[in-house]
């Protein structure tokens, strides 16, 4: 007689990967929404979406970031080692970082600067952790986790509780805005969403189709900002493609005729900017953007060296911050220019590192460049070329719970890794193979 067989039936992929590739796609996906997590945890600061604060939405923004926080430790804990051999490659990032933990001796809030300031650098640790955990493979596998989550649940939010999903500001109700904390920010995420499959080894089936709906929820946000820096991301990808079958004197003129390009691009953008902006449906303002970039300037000539403290100056009705406000007629929440905020914040002295720690980046990255290793940089170019353009208008980089600084402190340790005159240890993680493709 036969023996019965029992019923198997197959278990998720999802389900398969392992609980520490899990844990890092949650963290990101918190970073991505900035902490801002629908009904339970309104955006703290950064962002206006209209959200009533509630006992629930208090006290689930601590919750949430405490969890966060507490779930990077644990996993950067588990491997020390690998941020002992490889903090020092990153001397301008890591003084960056303690620079705004030390403006807590300066702020206009010190305690909430301190608050703040702890989850900046330990976000920044998470990336260099990141970087030297996971060979590329299974980094790309965790990011398309987290970006294919969002997505997915921005599209599930509109469908539910449009109430939520639309964006909340004036002339916009018919933008998406989703899990994130408005239609900017959700742009911004798809951007980088399309970064994250353009810039990977291949391009599948399953990506092709993530790259579509990645594409559908950027359209359907309606953050014209986001077009024009995704049409920047595509011209770089062509770039890079053309660079891999080209040889090494058509990599030298072209890495040497971009920056011609793009600085030319920008004198045509400022002389036919009035033409721009009423193409782009915008005013010659930019949205209110110049009188706050005037606003901001003459408060950083008033502290030029270290600033007023790390994210203490926004503070609504409370401090010089109020002057902005009274000035420009409305509550402004940042600087909308990532560098003017870092001078803003951690003033000259925090700019220069930043700027270092950027140019150290580029310098190693011509060495690549002009040698045709183009496959390993690819998405650490496109990091690069991301917080450059988007901190133009926005800020990006000093966000507490954001995502582009672990992204970027990621970035610039997988360019130093790179380096060949660096002994690069092999960890064990670099010797698994890499994971199946869940997205």
């Amino acid at each position: 007689m036969t023996p019965r067989r029992s019923l198997v039936f197959p278990r998720p992929r999802i389900l398969a990967l392992p609980l520490e590739d899990l844990a890092c796609a949650a963290l990101f996906v918190f970073w991505a929404m900035q902490g801002a997590i629908p009904g339970i945890a309104p955006p703290q600061s950064h962002e206006m979406t209209g959200a009533t604060y509630t006992t629930l939405s208090t006290f689930g923004g601590i919750l949430s970031q405490a969890v966060a926080d507490a779930l990077l430790v644990f996993l950067v804990l588990r491997h020390p080692r690998l941020l002992l051999r490889r903090i020092a490659a990153l001397p301008w990032a890591g003084l960056f970082a303690l620079l705004a933990v030390a403006s807590t001796a300066w702020s206009l809030d010190p305690l909430l600067t301190l608050r703040r300031s702890i989850p900046f650098a330990l976000a920044g640790l998470f990336g260099l952790w990141f970087a030297a955990r996971f060979p590329a493979a299974r980094q790309f596998a965790i990011l398309r986790l987290a970006v294919v989550a969002v997505a997915l649940a921005t599209n599930v939010i509109i469908l539910a509780a449009p109430s939520i999903g639309l964006d909340h500001s004036p002339g916009h109700a018919a933008d998406w805005q989703g899990v994130f904390t408005q239609k900017n920010a959700c742009g911004r995420i798809m951007v980088l969403a399309t970064a994250i499959i353009l810039f990977a080894d291949r391009i599948t089936a399953k990506r092709l189709a993530a790259l579509a709906l990645f594409l559908f929820v950027l359209i359907m946000s309606g953050s014209r900002g986001a077009w024009i820096v995704e049409f920047a991301v595509l011209l770089l990808w062509l770039l890079l493609l053309a660079a891999r079958r080209a040889g090494s004197r058509f990599r030298l003129v072209l890495g040497l005729a971009a920056p011609v390009v793009v600085a030319l691009c920008a004198a045509a953008a400022v002389c036919l900017f009035p033409w721009l902006s009423r193409l782009l449906g915008r005013d010659a303002t930019l949205s209110g953007r110049t009188p706050i970039w005037a606003q901001v300037a003459h408060f950083i000539a008033q502290r030029p060296l270290f600033g007023y403290g790390y994210d203490a100056f926004w503070r609504g009705m409370v401090g010089p911050s109020f002057q902005i406000d009274a000035a420009v007629h409305f509550i402004v929440e940042h600087a909308h220019n990532g560098f003017l905020e870092i001078c803003l914040e951690l003033g000259a002295a925090g700019l220069a590192l930043f700027l270092l720690s950027y140019a150290s980046a580029w310098r190693s990255l011509w060495r690549h460049w002009r040698t045709g290793n183009l496959a390993p940089i690819a998405f650490p170019l496109a990091i690069l070329v991301l917080i450059a353009l988007y901190d133009l208008d926005e800020n990006t980089l000093l966000i507490y719970n954001g995502i582009f600084w672990p992204l970027y402190v990621a970035a610039l340790a997988t360019i130093a890794n790179l380096d060949p005159r660096r002994v690069r240890v092999r960890t064990a993680s670099e010797q698994q193979p890499a994971l199946q493709e869940v997205s």
